[in-house]
């Protein structure tokens, strides 16, 4: 569930200087900067970073907890159980409890999950046209995202990503894995919201996480969050143009088809007053729901996909509510 997370522990008096764990890289201001590279080795260059200002008594650390505690090549995701155990971990190489640990705030935090689709990333995402009002880009083929004021939302071809960043290991055995992966059609798209602040949580009803120890005692909620907020995505591939439609739907419809619904979005927010624009969009998007082919990928098939690997991560998670994140991707 986590992934990138920035963390700040006050009232911190150890000596990072003494810590063999540790590679001082420096200084920048008043912080001394240190690298605490995961269990794959220096030469794999997975780290978590380390800010510590002495004076202040202030350290903070960045970085994916994910990577480092799983591996930098890994597909998995941190369940309950391993985070726990990555931040047991990281508190007992700096000398301190996890207790200690949990105290620590956060600020940024990446919350999101490997999903196995039924169709190649790369056709999934130039159908993926609207998640709420936010802003939508495409970067090349295999990444698309939405930006807003408080958080931020990014889903990618994750074996793609990982071929891309991950550099230090053997190229051949890396395509010699993926490949293995795609002739079973195992296709891994990365879904994950970035919360910005902590205003982000509280503006998603998640307030009372404000520290380490508040995501370890409701990591289960993010889930939830994750789930509510995946059910707001919106696919657009083909529409069956149905006589159930009204002449106006029609028009939609075939706007929709022709222009794509990036195109229909941006000419409504240019030729409509707000007002009548905002209503229009909503027009479309419920065309796309009720409307599409239900013989092509869909919604409908996406949230599917993702209830199916919901139902996978339950045997990591015995106490993730199934039926109630099912009720999340399919509201009445």
């Amino acid at each position: 569930m986590i992934d990138n997370i920035k963390i700040t522990l006050r009232k911190f008096n150890g000596d990072l200087s003494r810590n063999s764990n540790l590679e001082f890289h420096g200084k920048s201001f008043s912080s001394e900067i240190y690298r605490l590279y995961n269990h794959e080795g220096k030469e794999k260059e997975i780290y978590l970073l380390l800010k510590y200002n002495p004076e202040k008594q202030i350290l903070k650390i960045e970085n994916s907890i994910r990577k480092w505690y799983l591996g930098g090549f890994s597909l998995l995701d941190l369940t309950k159980k391993s985070a726990n155990n990555a931040f047991e971990k990281i508190a007992k190489i700096l000398g301190i409890t996890k207790d200690e640990l949990c105290r620590a705030t956060f600020t940024q935090c990446e919350i999101g999950l490997n999903i196995r689709t039924r169709i190649p990333v790369e056709e999934i995402v130039p159908m993926i046209v609207r998640y709420s009002t936010f802003k939508r880009y495409q970067f090349h083929f295999d990444t698309v995202g939405f930006g807003g004021n408080d958080l931020s939302l990014k889903m990618y071809d994750k074996c793609e990503e990982l071929l891309e960043h991950n550099k230090k290991y053997d190229k051949k055995a890396k395509e010699k894995v993926f490949n293995a992966l795609l002739e079973r059609n195992y296709n891994f798209f990365r879904i994950e919201f970035n919360m910005f602040d902590k205003q982000s949580f509280i503006n998603k009803d998640l307030s009372y996480i404000k520290t380490i120890g508040h995501i370890l005692d409701n990591y289960l909620e993010l889930y939830y969050f994750w789930t509510k907020e995946i059910s707001r995505v919106v696919l657009l591939n083909k529409l069956t143009m149905s006589k159930k439609m009204t002449p106006k739907q029609y028009v939609i419809a075939r706007t929709l088809e022709i222009d794509g619904f990036p195109s229909f979005e941006y000419n409504c927010q240019q030729r409509a007053e707000p007002k009548n624009s905002s209503r229009i969009i909503n027009e479309a998007i419920e065309i796309i729901c009720s409307f599409s082919n239900l013989r092509k990928y869909n919604t409908h098939k996406f949230k599917l996909d993702i209830k199916k690997n919901l139902k996978r991560i339950k045997g990591k998670e015995k106490d993730l509510d199934i039926k109630l994140l099912s009720e999340y991707l399919f509201p009445q």
